[in-house]
C-alpha cells in the first residue's frame, strides 16, 4: 500500500505544480548536493494583457555550474553571458500562444552544499514583461506574488526525490 500512496503524493504535487502555472516554475521535486541536474522550466502562459511569450532570460544562481542549455526548435538561444541564458522566439510563429505551456531547459553542476536555489526569470511578452524575481524569507508567511523558480537541493542521500533525467 505504500506505493499508491506514493502515486497519490506525487500527483498531488504534480496538481499544485499545475495551479501555479501562472508562474515560471521548475520541475517538482528537489535535486542531489553536487550532481548534474537539469532545471526544466515549466512557462504556463503569457504575460498579464499579452497574447504571446517572445522570451525568456534565466539568471543562473551561485554555486550552479553551467554544462549547457538546451535549444527549442524556432528559438535562438543566446550563449550565457554574466551567468544568463536566454531564449528568444526567432519568428511569430515560435512563440509561445497565451495559454500554450513550454519548457526551457538548462543543464547544470548543483553545488555541494544543501540549501535553495533560486533562479530569477524575466518573461518577455507581445505585451510588455513579467519578472519572476521575488524571493521569500525565513518565516514569511505571504507568498511572493511573482516568486522566483527555486529548486531544494538535497544532502546526498537525502530521500527518493526525482533526478535529472540523462542522456
Amino acid at each position: 500500500m505504500q506505493f499508491p500512496l506514493r502515486c497519490l503524493a506525487a500527483a498531488a504535487t504534480l496538481c499544485a505544480a499545475a495551479a501555479a502555472s501562472g508562474h515560471v516554475v521548475l520541475s517538482p521535486g528537489g535535486a542531489t548536493a553536487g550532481s548534474a541536474h537539469d532545471a526544466v522550466f515549466s512557462v504556463g502562459h503569457a504575460c498579464k494583457g499579452a497574447r504571446v511569450t517572445t522570451a525568456l532570460s534565466v539568471q543562473l544562481p551561485e554555486g550552479f555550474r553551467l554544462i549547457e542549455a538546451l535549444p527549442r526548435p524556432g528559438w535562438t538561444l543566446t550563449a550565457p553571458q554574466a551567468g544568463e541564458v536566454r531564449w528568444t522566439a526567432g519568428s511569430p510563429a515560435a512563440a509561445l500562444g497565451g495559454g500554450e505551456k513550454g519548457e526551457f531547459v538548462v543543464r547544470g553542476v548543483l553545488p555541494a552544499t544543501p540549501g535553495t536555489l533560486y533562479f530569477p526569470v524575466r518573461q518577455v511578452c507581445d505585451v510588455g514583461q513579467a519578472d519572476w524575481v521575488q524571493v521569500s524569507g525565513p518565516g514569511d508567511a505571504a507568498r511572493p506574488d511573482m516568486p522566483a523558480a527555486r529548486l531544494e537541493v538535497l544532502p546526498p542521500g537525502g530521500g527518493d526525490r526525482p533526478q535529472a533525467h540523462r542522456h
